[in-house]
């Protein structure tokens, strides 16, 4: 049971109503004892004992009014103390409720100071910057943010409109991870202020959309190589009979022709309408879906026939391909005219990487589930950022070409549930390593 009064400012086993009572009943057994011994005392004492009886009723009088004001005294600070405790209770019930509120939160909330100092951290800031809350309290808001003087503007900028009284909501803006990793943060900022009104800090609450935003990067690419991919369809279509019209009426010319020099300017058209039927065929297999037709293959017999297809080209000549297969590889289950596509493709990206001339060596193995293909060439090998975008749709590093072979490649892999990386090789060269499913 909680106790009323701080027992501490008095002597041990002394009690409050020990000075209330203990008078008062000594008192009253004084009166008594006068009132008892009235009739024994002498008559010339007779005045004295008058005027000690009304002294002691006095005084009794003014004890019982002192005990009763005591006992409202501490009545009243018993309330006091009874309801300054349950305040108390409460405010701590809801600062634990709170805490654990802001600890169970998904998104990391952080307050700062006026000097832009941490002074507080969740466990989902721990998640999404790497930090501890022991790491990051009384820390600079400057450890969340990438160097740089743009970086340090914006950081301005944000706390000059905090300190004006906006709140900034759902603002978007890059943050750091805790090795230097940049991250895109979603952050909603409000300022709080004392009770005077001055401005005394500002709380955050941060999101991390990185993947959310690159989500949207790629959707919007989707879109947007979908509606090339549909031009592409229709102007490939409109091409393909007009060409197919100009070749013919080249080689009725070509067999006409008696003049050498004419004979060359007729066969040089046949060979660049090719090359615009080509363009135009894989503008058709990049555009339109990719549907397969499983079927248990021999990897290694299809590679074999891509390769003797792939040297019949006079420009190929200078070009060696070297064999490193895998003894034990098992049939597998692909596409073997999509296949086909993807390993054509791949040795004469290679061989023009090298300007047909140069070693290309095709190497297979076996692993845990699936089978990589590994196409490395001697050629000058890969920029550093073009180990992703090197698989986009037009994007080439060669005057004449559309950029869409590997874009293909990639596309047919995928189809076959597999991986398509691209890599500097060990010894220089690019290397592209071709995965499938067993």
């Amino acid at each position: 049971m909680p106790r009323p009064v701080n027992w501490s400012l008095y002597p041990r086993k002394v009690r409050v109503w020990h000075f209330i009572v203990l008078p008062t009943l000594t008192m009253g057994m004084a009166i008594l004892l006068a009132r008892f011994l009235d009739p024994f005392l002498p008559e010339d004492l007779a005045p004295l004992y008058h005027d000690l009886y009304h002294a002691l009723r006095s005084i009794v009088i003014s004890l019982v009014m002192a005990s009763v004001i005591t006992w409202l005294a501490i009545a009243y600070r018993r309330q006091y103390e009874a309801r300054l405790r349950a305040r108390n209770e409460a405010l701590e019930s809801t600062r634990e409720f709170l805490t654990r509120i802001i600890e169970g939160s998904g998104e990391a909330i952080v307050t700062l100071d006026a000097g832009q100092r941490i002074t507080s951290w969740n466990r989902a800031a721990d998640e999404i910057y790497g930090w501890k809350a022991v790491e990051m309290l009384g820390q600079d808001i400057d450890r969340l943010l990438p160097s740089g003087r743009d970086a340090q503007l914006e950081k301005c900028r944000v706390e000059e409109q905090i300190r004006s009284g906006r709140m900034l909501r759902d603002y978007q803006t890059t943050h750091v991870y805790k090795d230097g990793t940049p991250i895109t943060v979603s952050m909603t900022r409000s300022p709080f202020h004392d009770a005077d009104g001055g401005y005394e800090g500002s709380t955050a609450i941060v999101r991390d959309v990185t993947a959310l935003v690159e989500m949207e990067r790629r959707l919007r690419e989707q879109d947007r190589l979908a509606a090339v991919g549909r031009l592409a369809a229709q102007v490939a279509h409109e091409i393909k009979n007009p060409l197919a019209g100009i070749r013919g009426a080249c080689e009725v010319m070509y067999s006409r022709l008696e003049e050498q020099r004419g004979q060359e300017i007729a066969q040089e058209i046949v060979r660049q309408i090719d090359r615009l039927n080509r363009t135009v065929e894989d503008l058709l297999l990049f555009a339109r879906p990719a549907t397969m037709t499983p079927a248990s293959t021999d990897l290694h017999d299809l590679i074999d026939r891509v390769v003797g297809l792939f040297q019949e080209d006079r420009r190929a000549s200078n070009v060696e391909v070297v064999r490193e297969y895998a003894g034990d590889l098992p049939r597998i289950d692909v596409d073997p005219e999509q296949m086909n596509q993807v390993f054509f493709n791949v040795l004469l990206n290679a061989a023009q990487a090298m300007d047909y001339e140069g070693t290309v060596t095709i190497g297979t193995r076996l692993e845990v589930g699936r089978v990589t293909v590994t196409v490395r060439d001697s050629g000058p090998g890969l920029p550093g950022d073009a180990t992703e975008t090197i698989f986009e749709p037009f994007y080439t590093t060669r005057a004449q070409g559309t950029g869409l072979g590997l874009a293909i490649v990639k596309k047919i892999v995928q189809a076959h549930h597999g991986e398509v990386e691209a890599a500097t090789g060990p010894h220089g060269g690019a290397e592209l390593r071709i995965r499938l499913p067993l």
